[in-house]
């Protein structure tokens, strides 16, 4: 009886110590797992949205793949926590990480509307030199295709004495209300 005891506790111990190891695979090689996950990744791809060129998805599968892994290494962590003190440092450890990464793609955010806004007033300076080399009457008919905002902004740029020529050659109203 002793022996068939011992034999079922090794079984158990060898189990636990096969799970862990599958698991461990899991999280550092998913790819091992494609036939498990393949239809579900289809799905989701399908879903979301992704297109089916392998080139366009790869980095997006990349990334999809390290976020996964990432959450399966944080739940490991988690798991294996032996205090709720070393849960919450493994959670604050995740907050900081994904902090930093807002944070990174907010200053990429910032930096690319920074270089559309001074691209976009450029093209409002040639615009604006444009209408100065123009009759005031041809000026203001180009003007009346823009919206008032972005017609004000391109007169504005406009030397004094042309921009008060192109408003007496608009309609009263919008001239006033390129005014305001």
């Amino acid at each position: 009886m002793k022996q068939v005891l011992t034999y079922v506790v090794l079984f158990f111990v060898t189990l636990l110590l096969a799970v862990q190891a599958v698991l461990i695979l899991f999280a550092v090689k998913p790819a091992a797992f494609s036939i498990l996950t393949a239809p579900a990744e289809r799905s989701s791809r399908v879903a979301v949205g992704v297109s089916a060129n392998p080139l366009h998805n790869e980095s997006a599968g990349t990334q999809t793949e390290a976020r996964r892994d990432s959450l399966l290494l944080d739940s490991l962590q988690l798991a294996r926590a032996t205090s709720e003190d070393d849960s919450i440092r493994i959670l604050h450890d995740r907050l900081e990480v994904e902090i930093r990464k807002a944070a990174q793609l907010e200053q990429k955010l910032a930096s690319q509307s920074s270089s559309a806004d001074s691209s976009r007033t450029k093209e409002r300076k040639g615009i604006a030199k444009m209408l100065e080399s123009m009759s005031a009457e041809d000026a203001a008919r180009i003007l009346k295709t823009l919206t008032t905002g972005e017609a004000k902004k391109v007169l504005m740029l406009v030397k004094k004495r042309q921009a008060g020529k192109i408003l007496s050659a608009m309609e009263p109203q919008r001239a006033a209300s390129m005014m305001k």
